[in-house]
């Protein structure tokens, strides 16, 4: 197993206490001379470990310091401070004082003589070869310390003193090494010296006041060693220049900031000061991404080009948009991108693969034809088009994208609505023979407006991020009017107490009691069906039978229209911690449910005239006309009467105007609804512990009761969410139950939780923390 500094210094502190009792006696005190101080910075240590350790200098007890007379009290055991064990032999240790100063009794200083007995009646902490101990003999020395050859020069020796306390009880650090040297040592000092060399650049010289004077040499010690540069803000713009080259040890800090551009948001205004005016060509040109001029050249060219495109008939503007995707796709790598300064660059790739696909032929022969052709390929359409237009974020852009998303998406969803209207006005079986069946699932979860094509997106997001998990994704119809007062009890296990003789009371049904199927009403039919309504997680014990709802899709896509679609994440996540829980409370199966689809036109669904004064009831897409008064729309039975007759909107046409944003109709979108069964197939879990934490400065260390080498440990400001993770390491595997993490220092203090996860990256434990400790 291997050591460090620290437990070398402890052996040889306990064989300095060793001793022939046949020919002595026990010596009385221990001597540790330290003429040039090096291990002053780490005695705090030692004592944690040493209770017996005390220091000569200036009064302060509370560090087990202080002058000659009160140590001699202290050796006495006198005090109260001296709370060791009386077995223990105590050391004292001397900073500043060299062996031979021992020796010099003539010449000692007055408060120092009253310690100079000890050499006689104690023993000192010496070298075999007589010398002092020094940090270059615990490395070095080959029976007493590590055996690890150092590098002889100034730098390396003045490193080793520098970087002790960072390194001192670091087993891994020296480890396995041949021959260390300063660079070596300073980077163990600034293990992160390439974020630090940004933070730099974004801060000035204002960021060096908080740092110790040693540790700012050494961090201009390895700008200059490693990157070429002195830290001299007078210098950013060439250094700028440097950090955009990328080139030789540049590339790596490029690739830091690239990676959390975020994090340093004054390097894009230092880029763009510090950008060449000509970029040179062939194998001496910077390179292009690297300064934001000419991503927003690049960004602006592409606009014009989405513009024009827009004007053309779609067989040449999907050829202009394959054009634009050569020449603009490669933005999608550049840091920009993550900056949110390239947003049709985004776009653009949706935009391609959506227009290609509208462009597919597709068979309409039946409603099994179509019903088949979007839960295999049509659905994409809708995820290219709602994504296309989350990409962007000022209206600018927005009009861009949705020039062309209606130049492709708009003739798709109109053919594709108005062919699936004529197949169910022909025959409307999929709705007229829906019947109630007893719910069979223990678990079911609502959520609410969960198009068909979100319920793919998620269902594979889940089988991506959890293999354990056994997903079945159905396809089926929703009771009409899509509507939730309609479709929601359909899905419940109330509905086979729903009476089918209801009055459409704004389209809401009534139990065959005759009570008005209201949201009290509709818990109170839950419970009679011994469904438990879950409301958090702490309603979840175990067996029996439960309902949950979630989502707010329908509520957002009324209210905020097509700026649903930056909402989509947001209901996943809210899916995804559902299920967490209940898999959590020890559910094995969960049945995901919803109300209904709806149509989604960024720039607004075409206007059907409506008298209202023909309709007892009008909604969006949907309305029930006065007896006698006659209309020339489609008209279907209710799903809870038959007797009642619902007329519905032409198309993809809705009843009022200015409207994105609509449901209740008759369409594939809003019909087609999905049903996920989900089942938690993962066999036991190892049991599985965070025993021990413990911080140094940002290196945390964590120790797990015996798991296999390849689970691993995070720190996250939310547990949950791997994307608030502060840790630097790149390995973040445990080995032997154990592993050491490198913490950003902007997280310092701040409250976080170390999650313990599986191989799967499931959370098997977690303990909060703060970091730094």
């Amino acid at each position: 197993m291997a050591q460090s500094i620290y437990d070398k210094v402890i052996q040889a502190l306990k064989q300095a206490e060793n001793h022939n009792s046949s020919v002595m006696v026990k010596p009385e005190v221990i001597l540790w001379p330290d003429p040039e101080n090096q291990f002053a910075e780490v005695i705090g240590v030692l004592q944690e470990s040493l209770p017996q350790l005390l220091v000569y200098g200036s009064y302060v007890p509370e560090n087990k310091q202080g002058p000659a007379i009160w140590i001699k009290c202290m050796i006495a055991k006198v005090l109260p401070e001296a709370n060791w064990d009386a077995d223990l032999t105590p050391i004292v240790y001397l900073p500043g004082v060299a062996k031979s100063d021992l020796r010099n009794v003539e010449n000692a200083v007055f408060n120092f003589q009253p310690l100079l007995e000890y050499q006689y009646t104690g023993t000192l902490f010496i070298q075999e070869n007589g010398r002092e101990w020094s940090i270059l003999a615990f490395v070095e020395n080959s029976v007493n310390g590590l055996g690890v050859k150092v590098a002889k020069d100034n730098a390396t020796r003045d490193a080793l003193k520098k970087t002790l306390p960072t390194i001192f009880q670091d087993r891994e650090v020296l480890a396995h090494k041949t021959i260390i040297d300063a660079d070596y040592l300073n980077n163990q000092l600034f293990p992160d010296v390439i974020p630090t060399i940004l933070k730099w650049m974004c801060k000035g010289d204002a960021f060096f006041q908080n740092m110790e004077t040693g540790k700012r040499e050494v961090f201009g010690n390895l700008c200059k060693s490693q990157y070429e540069f002195e830290p001299d803000h007078k210098n950013i713009k060439a250094i700028a220049e440097k950090l955009g080259s990328q080139k030789n040890a540049w590339k790596y800090i490029w690739q830091m900031y690239a990676t959390a551009p975020h994090k340093y948001p004054e390097v894009e205004g230092l880029l763009r000061l510090a950008k060449p005016a000509d970029l040179g060509t062939g194998i001496f040109a910077l390179p292009e991404e690297s300064w934001p001029q000419v991503n927003e050249q690049e960004e602006e060219a592409l606009a014009q080009a989405l513009v024009k495109a827009a004007k053309q008939d779609a067989n040449k503007a999907l050829a202009a948009l394959l054009d634009m995707e050569n020449k603009h796709g490669i933005r999608r790598t550049w840091v920009w991108l993550e900056l949110g300064k390239a947003p049709l660059a985004d776009a653009l790739q949706y935009l391609v693969q959506m227009a290609s696909k509208s462009a597919e032929p597709w068979s309409s022969s039946s409603i099994a034809d179509l019903r088949s052709y979007y839960t295999s390929k049509g659905f994409y359409i809708d995820q290219f088009m709602r994504k296309s237009l989350a990409a962007v974020k000022t209206e600018k852009d927005k009009t861009i994208v949705k020039s062309i998303i209606l130049l492709f998406y708009k003739p798709w969803l109109e053919d594709i609505t108005t062919k699936f209207q004529k197949l169910v006005e022909q025959d409307a079986g999929i709705f007229t023979s829906q019947q109630s069946a007893p719910e069979e699932e223990t678990y079911v979860l609502f959520v609410d407006a969960f198009r068909y094509e979100l319920a793919e997106e998620f269902s594979k997001k889940l089988s991506e991020s959890d293999s354990h998990l056994k997903i079945e994704l159905q396809a089926g119809w929703s009771a009409i009017p899509s509507l939730t007062p309609t479709s929601k009890p359909n899905v419940s296990p109330v509905a086979t107490e729903v009476s089918v003789q209801s009055t459409a009371i704004e389209f809401r049904p009534q139990l065959k009691n005759g009570k008005d199927l209201t949201t009290p009403i509709f818990r109170d039919a839950l419970n009679a069906k011994s469904f438990k309504l879950v409301t958090n997680a702490g309603d979840i014990s175990g067996e029996g039978k439960y309902w949950q709802e979630i989502g707010e899709i329908d509520t957002r896509g009324h209210e905020e229209q097509s700026g649903l679609v930056k909402r989509v994440d947001e209901l996943f996540e809210q899916v995804q911690e559902a299920l967490n829980l209940a898999f959590e409370k020890g559910i094995k199966r969960i049945k995901i449910v919803t109300d209904h689809g709806w149509l989604l036109l960024p720039g607004g669904l075409p206007k059907t005239q409506l008298n209202e004064g023909l309709t007892e009831t009008r909604w969006g897409r949907c309305a029930l006309i006065k007896e006698g008064a006659h209309v020339d729309l489609l008209h279907l039975p209710w799903r809870w009467n038959p007797a009642v007759f619902i007329a519905y909107a032409p198309g993809i046409s809705f009843f009022k105007a200015n409207q994105e944003f609509a449901h209740g109709g008759i369409s594939l979108h809003e019909c087609l609804v999905p049903t996920l069964i989900i089942e938690n197939a993962a066999s036991p879990q190892i049991y599985a512990e965070i025993k021990n934490v413990k911080w140094v400065n940002l290196k945390c260390t964590i120790e797990t009761t015996e798991v296999p080498d390849n689970y691993s440990i995070d720190i996250r400001t939310k547990y949950n969410d791997a994307k608030t993770s502060v840790v630097l390491s790149k390995n973040k595997t445990l080995r032997g139950g154990s592993v050491s993490l490198l913490i950003d220092d902007e997280a310092e203090s701040v409250a976080a939780t170390i999650v313990l996860l599986d191989e799967n990256e499931r959370i098997l434990d977690k303990k909060p923390t703060t970091v730094g400790g």
